[in-house]
């Protein structure tokens, strides 16, 4: 990535990455009270109502957990971080509140899964510094339907990316195309539309700090997964992860499959990976802890493993990080 797009699409790669990894977006972000589950988290009125996968952090109790101080121990910081604030007026640690994921899939071209992804991002952002930044990297700012707009067409002829100020504190970063679909949503056609997918939604756990659900068939089609795979794979229509993160991390799976037969299937294939699980234990006690976690449960179409990663497997994990971390010295904060 050439330095003229770098900073344009930093925000959308940090917050990407951070979601994949619960703990990432621990460190890097501050808080966000969750809003109420049973309706989902407001910004869902900007998600398009055929996305296929929508991902939300509450990261307001992720920064006060255990967790959070042990991955502080070991995810550098310093020089990056200070030249990105620098850059942006963007405070990575202290500006960024919550972070919702939306993905649509691409049923003719999975290649270009990027043109499909839109992030939400709630926190503080200096709007004209942004801007001024974009500009100058060679970006180009407009208005659409009254929302301050800017895009980038990357030198290699990709997909031109978009950020959008959709209010004062909430930006959506994507595909130019998805973001624009993100400002229409906001008229209805958004996902609190989609019935299937809010039942999902409001069947979540509000005592959990981090989810996805998704269409199964469809999340296939973006990832563009080998059909000798796809087809070893049980009849499943819908997914669910939540996951709770204190000193360690817990969680649930859970999957939807279109009839009661193709649940079966899922519970023998979920029975035969645990017990595999099972036959390798004794060797590593941090391991055991976790096969032992394991707890399969469910009725009818629907399938569910519940999973518990306990603290000192997080601190053993951490204590191997930062071993294997390189040393980077830490650049003294400036007051803001």
């Amino acid at each position: 990535m050439t330095k003229r797009t770098r900073y344009f699409i930093a925000v959308a790669s940090l917050i990407m990455v951070a979601v994949l990894g619960t703990g990432t977006v621990a460190y890097f972000n501050g808080g966000l009270p969750l809003a109420a589950f049973r309706s989902g988290p407001d910004d869902l009125s900007y998600v398009p109502s055929d996305s296929s996968l929508v991902a939300y952090a509450n990261v307001r109790d992720i920064m006060s957990s255990e967790f959070r101080q042990k991955l502080r121990e070991t995810v550098p910081t310093g020089e990056a971080r200070d030249e990105f604030l620098s850059e942006t007026g963007i405070d990575i640690e202290r500006d960024v509140n919550s972070v919702l994921v939306a993905t649509e899939a691409s049923a003719n071209d999975p290649g270009k899964a990027p043109d499909h992804a839109l992030v939400l991002v709630r926190g503080v952002f200096q709007q004209a510094q942004i801007e001024a930044l974009a500009t100058q990297h060679g970006a180009t700012v407009s208005e659409y339907k009254g929302k301050r707009l800017i895009t980038m067409k990357p030198e290699n002829g990709g997909t031109t990316m978009a950020v959008a100020f959709l209010e004062p504190a909430l930006l959506a970063v994507g595909g130019d195309a998805y973001v624009r679909r993100a400002i229409d949503a906001k008229g209805g056609d958004n996902i609190t539309a989609n019935a299937d997918m809010m039942k999902l939604i409001n069947d979540l756990d509000g005592n959990n700090n981090a989810w996805a659900v998704g269409r199964v068939d469809d999340i296939q089609k973006v990832t563009g997964l080998p059909e000798a795979i796809k087809s070893q794979m049980p009849a499943v229509q819908w997914f669910a992860v939540t996951g709770h993160v204190n000193g360690g991390l817990s969680g649930t799976i859970r999957a939807e499959a279109r009839d009661d037969k193709a649940a079966e299937n899922l519970r023998d294939v979920v029975r035969g990976a645990m017990a595999l699980a099972r036959l390798q234990m004794g060797h590593d006690q941090n391991l055991d802890t976790v096969i032992n976690s394991l707890q399969m449960t469910g009725t009818g179409k629907t399938v569910a493993l519940s999973f518990a990663v306990p603290s000192s497997v997080v601190d053993s994990l951490a204590g191997f990080a930062s071993r294997q971390a390189p040393h980077v010295p830490n650049v003294e904060r400036k007051e803001r």
